[in-house]
């Protein structure tokens, strides 16, 4: 297996976007889904938030489980988030995000500090799961016996911290790479006073990633609802939100190949 800090970046993207796929799998099916992907998996669960840590030769990974919302009621819990300190001791984080990642830090960190300073680690998730990863990315950087993350790779995430939290976290130089798909709308929540860490790689509503402007996101955005409706796949400010769906559109562009507009 080619260690993933060797692979072309497009298949790194779908790679970890698969495996923030199969961590919604039950821990039998996650772990012998990771052993076909060439790691031993340790299922982590507490108090219902939940990671897998992947470890094999030449990588440690971890991925956060997250949520997939098909209503609106199912994200309300972003839109009333409290910003609260975080544990590195910079800025604010979102309350719920925080708790999520408190659940599953011991354990990560004890699995972790048997590697000490010496690998890298790469870190991913969709939805809350990407929020997730990001607290545990950071806690991991300013750690002083854990891997520095090699990379954060999500998928779907929500806003996770205020200001003072992004400029830290950009401060440490940790590489972000942040995939939204045409109209998710989880994406774009919560609101202020909380922000984004990391650039946007965009994929419109065709399937292809695209670096657009504001406005024509905007316009790609509302062109993918209105199809969605017309052709009564739903709406999809939420089926957007799939990470299956993120994952085939990755895949596809690991190929060089774009889908037909």
């Amino acid at each position: 297996m080619t260690a993933i800090s060797m692979r072309p970046f497009t298949e790194q993207a779908a790679f970890f976007a698969r495996c923030s796929e199969a961590a919604y799998l039950d821990e039998k099916a996650g772990k012998a889904k990771f052993k076909e992907m060439g790691f031993t998996a340790t299922f982590i669960d507490h108090d219902g938030s939940q990671a897998y840590w992947l470890v094999n030769d030449d990588d440690l990974v971890i991925v956060c489980r997250g949520t997939e919302p098909t209503e609106f009621k199912d994200i309300a819990a972003d839109l009333k988030a409290i910003p609260v300190p975080s544990r590195v001791g910079s800025g604010k984080v979102h309350s719920g995000f925080r708790e999520s990642a408190d659940d599953i830090w011991p354990e990560l960190h004890e699995l972790a500090n048997d590697y000490g300073k010496t690998r890298t680690i790469w870190c991913t998730g969709h939805s809350l799961g990407a929020a997730m990863a990001t607290l545990i990315a950071f806690r991991l950087q300013r750690a002083e016996d854990t891997p520095n993350p090699h990379a954060l790779f999500t998928y779907g995430s929500p806003r996770v911290g205020n200001k003072a939290y992004i400029r830290a976290i950009e401060a440490t130089g940790l590489l972000h790479f942040r995939f939204v798909n045409n109209a998710d709308i989880v994406a774009r929540v919560p609101l202020w006073p909380f922000y984004h860490f990391g650039g946007m790689y965009y994929i419109n509503h065709y399937g292809n990633l695209r670096g657009l402007t504001f406005r024509q996101s905007c316009k790609d955005v509302w062109r993918g609802f209105l199809v969605g409706l017309k052709r009564k796949e739903g709406i999809n400010f939420f089926a957007n939100h799939s990470i299956t769906r993120y994952a085939e559109r990755l895949e596809h562009w690991a190929t060089g190949v774009e889908y037909p507009q």
